[in-house]
């Protein structure tokens, strides 16, 4: 049994139901258990666990058969029948095992149930019978596996639509699935720890068992001690809750008077048993997440114990103001290193200013000399065109376009010296003496007529 579950309620029995108040009755559901089941599906210990997370505020389920005084089935719809109660916020989740009919012991998710049991008399009825869950078929995820050879759907992902209460005619899906009272629970669990108690003492060779406390049969057995009225006689009084359990006391909750109480307990080596001893007042506070790491936090740090934490405490706070002095020590050198940063600033600021006018003037004498350069070119190129316009005279025009296209490549000077000795070459002549030049002498024999008279005149 875990120990989580009991909760801090007053407990008052009517037949086979726990009244939590006046209109609502306390009771408990096993719902499933994990791996492979009789309807096909398979549950892992992770979609378990998202499973679980969905319980609270789950509808418990039927529709009831006024003639037949019984529950029937799921129904055609699933908004058949009535809700009959609800699953708490704090669902007081717990795994526990089961013998089922067929003799196989099982592990059940268990979950408390509130019945509404001052609005429908055939609430109470729900006690006792089979439980078949129902998931909300949007939220299903899965996948059809074989598992040990046999082909079953796997649950990735799904929620609780509602637990449903089945009749006597119908079998749930998982065997022991159902909803059992509270205090069959309870009395379920003091007679398996009476009867494994008995066993422990039994006499095996003459020799006796060594025994050995569980913090399941700690809790048990400390709850048996803390509550003596609860008997069918005593009409299953309850004196004490337990919230928790330590290596030398309980911490619990006195249904008498309401208050929180520490009670300390001893092994009874003779006895193989515990003994209650010394109580006193506990104090449970209030607090959220975040106070209660803090608190925590100082609990590890003082030796896991609250004793004398004033004086810790006092200890932090000189420990503190000396870090006060220190932490004003070093804002006067961050002061100090702040003021020296600005000025650095502020002469970054000042040469950045100078390197912006710099590229500036930069730029603007880059583009000035691109202009000469752009007009110095414009004028040596007019000045071998006037080198080449000057040669065209004598020179084919090939030739010349043929200089033209590789005007770049000369200076106006290399320029004329090729045109110069491309000239020569072309036309050797040009430097002959008169001396060398032949003449045409007139002959003296002009009888002829005509052109050839004419030619005739003169001698080669």
């Amino acid at each position: 049994m875990s120990k989580d579950k009991f909760t801090c309620f007053s407990l008052s029995v009517y037949g086979n139901v726990v009244a939590y108040n006046e209109v609502l009755s306390q009771a408990r559901c096993r719902i499933f258990y994990k791996g492979a089941n009789r309807n096909g599906t398979f549950i892992t210990d992770e979609f378990a666990e998202t499973l679980i997370s969905t319980l609270p505020y789950t509808p418990v389920k039927g529709i009831y058969d006024p003639i037949g005084n019984d529950y029937t089935d799921h129904g055609k719809q699933r908004y058949e029948g009535r809700i009959y109660g609800i699953v708490p916020e704090n669902p007081n989740f717990a795994w526990e095992t089961h013998l089922d009919e067929d003799g196989v012991e099982r592990t059940y998710a268990c979950t408390d149930i509130y019945l509404f049991t001052g609005l429908y008399k055939e609430a109470v009825e729900i006690i006792g019978k089979a439980q078949s869950m129902e998931l909300f078929a949007d939220s299903i995820e899965g996948e059809w596996q074989f598992i040990n050879g046999k082909r079953y759907f796997v649950f990735n992902k799904g929620r609780f639509l509602g637990l449903q209460a089945l009749g006597e005619d119908y079998e749930p899906c998982f065997e022991g699935a159902g909803f059992y009272s509270f205090c069959d629970s309870i009395k379920q669990t003091i007679d398996e720890f009476e009867k494994f108690n008995l066993s422990q003492n039994e006499q095996i060779g003459g020799e006796q068992m060594e025994f050995k406390l569980s913090d399941n049969q700690k809790f048990n057995m400390i709850w048996t001690l803390l509550n003596p009225r609860f008997t069918e006689e005593d009409g299953y009084y309850m004196d004490y809750m337990i919230c928790d359990i330590y290596d030398e006391y309980a911490l619990t909750f006195n249904l008498n008077n309401g208050s929180y109480e520490r009670v300390y307990y001893t092994k009874d080596d003779a006895s193989d048993s515990l003994v209650l001893g010394e109580r006193e007042i506990a104090y449970v506070i209030d607090v959220n997440e975040e106070e209660k790491k803090a608190l925590d936090m100082l609990h590890a740090l003082h030796d896991n114990t609250y004793e004398k934490i004033d004086e810790y405490v006092t200890g932090l706070q000189d420990k503190i103001t000396e870090s006060d002095s220190k932490i004003e020590e070093y804002e006067v050198s961050v002061s100090t290193l702040q003021s020296e940063k600005e000025k650095a600033e502020e002469l970054y600021t000042e040469l950045k200013n100078e390197y912006d006018a710099s590229v500036v003037k930069v730029e603007e004498l880059t583009t000035e000399n691109e202009q000469l350069a752009s007009y110095k070119a414009a004028a040596e190129l007019a000045k071998k065109e006037e080198v080449l316009n000057k040669y065209s005279v004598q020179l084919d025009a090939e030739v010349i376009d043929k200089f033209r296209e590789d005007l770049d490549n000369y200076t106006e000077e290399a320029l004329e010296k090729e045109l110069a000795f491309t000239l020569v070459q072309s036309k050797p002549a040009i430097f002959t003496t008169e001396e060398n030049v032949p003449k045409i002498v007139p002959k003296e024999d002009a009888s002829k007529g005509g052109l050839t008279e004419i030619l005739s005149r003169y001698k080669k």
